[in-house]
């Protein structure tokens, strides 16, 4: 079972999400705000989470100014398991390549903030013609296409179908506020607008993991 697979099924849904946050930086004290946002849901919905993770020894909590602070306990006797799992996950994210474009310059830069923060290195592009010279320029390296569906000019299918042809083993996620029935039938994946932290963190982990198994298998 890999690193990813044993973390998230002991740690389903949000606790996954703040383990490697929390356990990737075991020095640091974050907010309730910080880590909501990090998890993409609300405050009040990570408190059970962050309450059960404290109960199980997992992190502390310090209250300073009446506001929580949360650490990883390094008391803990699985930390340094836990923080092992983490950093090999990191690690693996360390050289991936991802191509994001998206014609909307906020949500393309709030993508590429998240995306970088997990250790990926981020490549932008806000229009089909641009993502074709970015594409040109570092077709070796790009192991992962994230692009809009519908933009100004070549959309984001028309996109998708001329660098799959030039690279046939990049992987492809559309994004879209739109239904998926745009796609056309295509079996990429897809992730629909707005999206979470955790759900573009699952998606692209999940294209890039099927990408290094369609390499490793005979």
């Amino acid at each position: 079972m890999s690193q990813s697979k044993t973390l998230e099924t002991l740690f389903p849904g949000p606790r996954r999400t703040l383990l490697c946050a929390m356990f990737h930086e075991p020095e640091r004290w974050w907010s309730l705000p910080e880590l909501a946002g990090r998890a993409g849901i609300h405050p009040g919905s990570l408190r059970p989470h962050l309450k059960q993770m404290r109960e199980g020894g997992l992190i502390r909590q310090k209250t300073e100014s009446g506001r929580p602070w949360y650490q990883a306990d390094s008391a803990s006797p699985i930390f340094t398991d836990l923080q092992s799992i983490v950093t090999k996950l990191t690690a693996q994210a360390e050289g991936e390549t991802i191509l994001i474009v998206e014609d909307q310059k906020a949500t393309a830069q709030i993508t590429r903030i998240l995306l970088e923060s997990w250790g990926y290195h981020v490549l932008e592009a806000h229009s089909g013609p641009e993502a074709l010279e970015v594409f040109e320029d570092h077709c070796d390296s790009i192991e992962l296409l994230l692009t809009d569906v519908i933009m100004p000019g070549v959309g984001g299918l028309r996109l998708a179908q001329d660098l799959a042809r030039r690279k046939p083993e990049l992987r492809i996620i559309y994004m879209s506020g739109y239904p998926a029935e745009h796609l056309n039938g295509t079996e990429a994946a897809f992730l629909s607008k707005p999206f979470n932290p955790a759900g573009l963190a699952r998606a692209v982990r999940r294209e890039l993991d099927r990408r290094m198994y369609k390499m490793k298998s005979p």
